[in-house]
């Protein structure tokens, strides 16, 4: 029996040895198929079209991705990022091959005033070059009409429109609902104009919040109706009167809201799809029946060319979010991720100066302060740090900022905020109203003061109250060090109010109105470099993510990995994923060794950055091809 079972034993060692081999050949065979097969790289033909078509919301850098969202393709951000349209643009600028810029704004989500001007600037560049540029829409709202104004013709559709709403909006409040829930809203704050509150203690907007609403979107109407009435050549009147306006001047042409918009002057042509295809070609040519085109995704990838790698570099990081303590994934700034980042350039002796892109409407004012004091640090490093403000920089977004060597913002980024607040409800009402009692016991005055279900006592109000007046105070002492103000001034400019990027240089509170690359150029400056290249700083891909990444690159995926994961390759994907978490752990230690040190082989160590962005196929233009 002894010699049977170890004769046992020992064939099914052999086969799980096989097995395992076997596995790995096909693994192997899998992965490099994978990489090495596949569509072939876009090529930019000559006499060729770019095609602008920003899809989802615009934003200033695409967010890394777990290696779980890799594989199921869920929680994956669907936008275009804001410094690869305006280098697609650029780069055709100065490229022969491209003939003409075409505006497609259909899929434009979303936005910022701030956003729009800078690409805005970087069309303007383009036709400087006495290249036309077409728009086309079949309708436009606000956001997707003031891009499509850069544009020397724009086409509507016989059955479109433009509105143009202007800026402004609603907001809920919910005191009398607390009322009756039998909830406590605990209100702390220091600023007069902070009013992130209101909605949990009133019924309706206080004087002190609509004075500063009403002026902040009054100067951001006013920057767009300057912008795009001017791209048009109409007085800005004309663009004011067209919103004021519509409802009497559609029922005067019977609801032909096409008809509308071009005696407004607002297009230069009412025509369908076909028609503009045909007013390009006219220009680049016939390909697969449309116009000759390329998208300025696949056209980022197809001119990329390798730079030399300098010696000197500017680091850029992104805070793009609500900023909260720790680490966070996409569409949050979090405090332990980006010092890390700011750690990684205080290391890394290339790094000669750092810009910081803000685009946050603020949030936890701790994870601000530890962004903040890490910045420092690396300026006391002596490596300058620049802020480059987005759409918005405000609040804690501002806090950041205070003490950088250089504040740049656009004339349309919404700032300030400068102000504390605190918002804390308590249920002790509405548990008594539902025949809940809440008692207990402690060893100091502080051991139950907390209790969100029992309220908040007076000593522990008190302790908020102080919290949030210290935190306002060395607000206003950090804006004052970094701004060569003094208290007093800034408290004035304070107070909670919220500026637009021109109003807020006004008042000091900014250095230069520009867009990312002055602020760039700016660091660069004050680092004294004259050859010079700049990097984005984030966090890394694991080898494992670069993998993945490459093959789905290969496969030829989309931002939204819809096609992945209805094709094939999702199915070679799992199968892979699957026999690495269910075989790999019960194989042998030498066969798991053999395992990893192939995988390894296969591993590629280095992507080019325009391989990440996971874009090969076009989808977001096809409705013009």
């Amino acid at each position: 029996m002894r010699a049977m079972f170890s004769l046992l034993g020992r064939i099914i060692d052999a086969l799980g040895l096989f097995v395992g081999r076997v596995l790995i050949v096909l693994v192997l065979g899998i992965v490099l198929f994978l990489i090495f097969s596949g569509p072939s790289a876009p090529q930019v033909p000559s006499e060729t079209a770019l095609v602008l078509a920003p899809s989802g919301v615009v934003t200033e850098q695409q967010p890394a991705v777990s290696t779980f969202d890799l594989i199921v393709g869920s929680g994956l951000p669907r936008g275009s990022v804001l410094q690869d349209m305006t280098a697609a643009l650029d780069r055709a600028t100065e490229d022969d091959r491209i003939k003409v810029l075409v505006i497609d704004s259909r899929d434009l989500l979303s936005v910022s005033p701030a956003q729009l001007e800078t690409l805005g600037n970087a069309i303007g560049r383009f036709r400087e070059t006495g290249k036309p540029v077409y728009a086309f829409g079949e309708s436009f709202n606000q956001h997707q009409y003031a891009l499509a104004s850069y544009a020397d013709s724009i086409m509507l559709h016989p059955m479109g429109s433009v509105l143009i709403n202007g800026y402004g909006g609603s907001q809920l409040f919910f005191r009398d609902l607390l009322d009756r829930l039998n909830i406590n809203v605990h209100i702390f704050r220091v600023g007069e104009f902070k009013s992130a509150a209101e909605p949990f203690t009133r019924m309706d907007m206080s004087d002190e919040s609509r004075t500063d609403s009403q002026a902040l979107v009054n100067s951001l109407w006013n920057r767009y109706l300057e912008r795009v009435a001017g791209n048009r050549e109409i007085a800005p009147e004309a663009l004011q009167n067209y919103a004021d306006e519509y409802a009497p001047r559609l029922l005067s042409v019977g609801g032909d809201m096409a008809r509308v918009a071009f005696e407004a002057g607002l297009v230069d042509n009412i025509a369908g799809a076909d028609s503009f295809r045909r007013l390009v070609a006219a220009t680049v040519g016939v390909e697969n029946g449309s116009f000759r085109q390329i998208h300025f995704e696949d056209y980022l990838y197809a001119s990329f060319v390798p730079q030399r790698v300098l010696a000197d570099r500017v680091g850029i990081i992104v805070a793009q979010g609500t900023i909260m303590p720790g680490q966070q994934g996409p569409g949050l700034v979090g405090a332990d991720s980006v010092v890390e980042l700011i750690r990684e350039a205080q290391r890394d002796n290339s790094i000669r100066s750092v810009v910081m892109r803000i685009d946050s409407p603020g949030g936890s004012a701790l994870a601000s302060e530890e962004i903040r004091a890490a910045l420092e640090q690396l300026q006391q490093a002596g490596k300058p740090v620049v802020v480059s403000m987005g759409g918005t920089a405000a609040s804690g977004g501002y806090w950041i900022a205070a003490t950088a060597d250089e504040i740049w913002a656009s004339p349309a980024t919404v700032t300030g905020s400068i102000g504390v607040i605190g918002i804390i409800p308590t249920f002790e009402d509405a548990l008594d109203y539902l025949g809940v009692g809440v008692d207990g016991v402690g060893t100091t005055a502080l051991s139950r003061a907390g209790d969100p279900l029992s309220g908040l006592n007076e000593t522990m109000q008190v302790i908020f109250q102080s919290n949030v007046e210290d935190a306002y105070r060395r607000f206003l002492q950090l804006v004052a060090d970094g701004r060569n103000m003094s208290v007093p001034d800034v408290d004035r400019v304070a107070q909670g109010r919220v500026w637009t990027g021109e109003q807020a240089m006004s008042l000091g509170l900014v250095d230069s109105l520009g867009d990312l690359d002055q602020a760039v150029n700016a660091a660069a400056q004050l680092a004294g470099l004259n050859e010079w290249q700049s990097v984005y700083l984030q966090r890394q891909l694991s080898p494992g993510e670069q993998l993945l990444v490459r093959m789905m690159d290969t496969m030829g995926a989309t931002q939204a990995m819809v096609s992945w994961r209805q094709s094939a390759g999702m199915a070679l994907t799992g199968g892979i994923s699957s026999a690495l978490g269910t075989v790999l752990p019960s194989l042998p230690q030498p066969l798991r060794m053999q395992w990893q040190a192939l995988l390894d082989l296969v591993l590629p160590g280095n992507i080019a950055p325009e391989r990440l962005r996971l874009v090969m196929v076009c989808e977001t233009c096809q409705g013009l091809r």
